[in-house]
This record gives C-alpha cells, structure tokens and sequence, in this order.
C-alpha cells in the first residue's frame, strides 16, 4: 500500500479548515492541515454564531471555552437611517434549540478552534499549496511552492475564495482556472472597539442593522460593551481590484464613508465616535465567482469559501 501522510489533507486554516480538522481528531481519523500563512496573526474582526453552529461546536468540545470570551446576543434592531423601523428578541433561539446566538471576536474563535485540531503538531505553517494531484491507484497528492508533497485519501480544499484547489478543479475539468472571480464594485469595512464606556446596561447584548440610503452596517455586541461592526458600500474612486485585503485602512478611512451616519450606540449620535475606538480595522474588496466547478470531484472536495463564497458582510 503506498504511503500517506494522512487520511485528510486539509488545504486552508481558516475556520471551516479548522473545523474539519477538529471533527477529523473527534472521530480519529488522521489529518493534516496545510495553511499558506507563516503565522495566525488576527485576520477579520467579529463573528455571529447561531444555534445551528453552536451545536456542532458543543460536540467538538468547544462551545463551554467560547461561551467565556462570547457575548449573547439578546435582540436585533432594525434602522432606516435615524428611525427604528424593528427590533427582535433572539433570546428565544435558546429556549427553541438549547443555544444562543452568540457574537464573539474573530481571532479569539480562531484559536479556540486552532486548539482543537491539535495545534502545530497538525497543522503545518508556510505551505502555499500550487496543486492537488488526483490519479487512480494513487493517493491524492497536495504540493506546495517549495515541492514539497502530501499524500492522503482525502484532499479538501478550504482555503477561501482564491482556493488552489479550486483552480486545481476547474484545471481537470477543463476550465479556465484564471480570472475565475470577479471585483463587484463593493467593498466592505470592518472593525472592533474598544469598550465602548458610554453604553450601560440597556445596550448590553444588543445588535444593530442600519440601512442607510447609500450603505449597509451591522454592529454585534462583544463581551464588556465592545462592538465589532461590518459594513458594505459601492467602491469610490481607484480600487486594486486584484487583491482582497487592502494593503492598509485607518478609522479616518472607514469615517470617510460611515462616519456621519447615525448610530444609536454612539455618542452624539455619530459612528465616527465609535469608530474612534477601534483597536482594529479592515477593508476588503467583495468578489464573486464566475466559473463553477463542481464542489467535489473524484478524492477532492471544497469547502465554504473555496465552494461557494459567503456574502462578507453577513458576519458569518
């Protein structure tokens, strides 16, 4: 029988890598995740997680650790500029389910799920996978920039919308692995605060949509009164339509578009002055696919993003 390295060969770190990898561990089926990063520095500011998530996570161990560092969520409004339109009560998910929704800061999730998948004795740093080999009689090959191979049975690609192995399927399946996403002309801005001192208990656990005349915006409650918001805007002037993340974005980048807005949390009334309190911010270019391979083909399987990529600014 030829070698492999594992069972699973996990392209991507992310969170549905990691998630994975952490059912691959439950279940002892042996895995191997490859992440093309040096390091998992904080990448993206907050993350909801409904009840359907939560279960999942419970199974994995995960949800008593999350629970620590997460926020409830206790009721969603809805805005249309300065007026309310609605407001929800999701405190009835947990009586519905056995879960609530929960928002909770992205790295600190991340890690959570880095625990457990085990870690740097499974998850190897620095390996920019170029190409996935799936041939008859022969375990599925992964190889990255260096050359350097990994064999398994299995190979799932789920490393985000730029996947490799995604371009590795359209390639078999005799599509163009180029220009297979395009820039929408939005771009989207988020970020996470500091603790917000001007909030009492009134606010605590409480979302935001604001629908704007020209924008979209969210804001998610974190624990101790922080926010982390995420918001959605038609691109203005030169955009680098060739890259995700933007090279560099400050708060007085992301007030240029929001900060005269209205928000209920806000001093005054302004996002500019919750913006102000950032210890984060981020900005993306939105795009979307414009080849579809198949999500699986013969050992080769994608995963979230590589599949079929989520609307960013869904917070999910």
């Amino acid at each position: 029988m030829a070698h492999i390295d594992a069972q699973v060969i996990i392209v991507g770190a992310g969170i549905g890598g990691l998630t994975l990898a952490a059912i691959c561990k439950q279940l002892d089926i042996s895995f191997k995740v490859l992440e093309r990063t040096a390091s998992l520095h904080p990448v993206g500011a907050g993350i909801s997680l409904a009840p359907n998530a939560l279960r999942v996570l419970d199974q994995l161990g995960i949800y008593p650790e999350l629970l620590k560092t997460a926020q409830k969520v206790k009721r969603l409004q809805i805005w249309r500029n300065e007026t309310q339109w609605n407001s929800h009560s999701l405190e009835a998910f947990e009586e519905a389910y056995g879960y609530p929704v929960l928002s909770a800061e992205r790295h600190a999730f991340h890690r959570l799920l880095y625990a457990a998948a085990g870690q740097e004795q499974h998850v190897v740093l620095g390996a920019k996978v170029v190409d996935v080999v799936d041939r008859p009689g022969d375990p599925v090959r992964v190889v990255t920039e260096g050359g350097k191979e990994y064999r398994g049975h299995v190979a799932v690609g789920a490393d985000g919308i730029r996947s490799a192995v995604r371009r590795a399927l359209l390639r078999k399946n005799g599509l163009r692995e180029s220009n297979t996403i395009q820039f929408t002309g939005r771009v989207h801005f988020s970020g996470i605060t500091r603790p917000l001192q001007n909030c009492g208990a009134g606010e605590i656990g409480v979302a935001n949509w604001m629908l704007y005349d020209d924008a979209i915006l969210t804001t998610w409650p974190c624990r101790n009164n922080s926010q982390w918001y995420i918001g959605v805007k038609k691109a203005e002037g030169h955009v680098d339509k060739r890259r995700s993340l933007w090279s560099s974005i400050t708060p007085d980048d992301i007030n240029k578009v929001y900060g005269q807005a209205y928000h209920p949390f806000a001093p005054a009334g302004r996002f500019e002055n919750i913006v102000r309190k950032s210890e984060r911010v981020i900005a993306s270019n939105v795009f979307q696919e414009v080849e579809f391979p198949a999500m699986y083909d013969g050992r080769v399987a994608l995963l979230g993003d590589a599949a079929h990529s989520m609307t960013s600014f869904f917070g999910q």
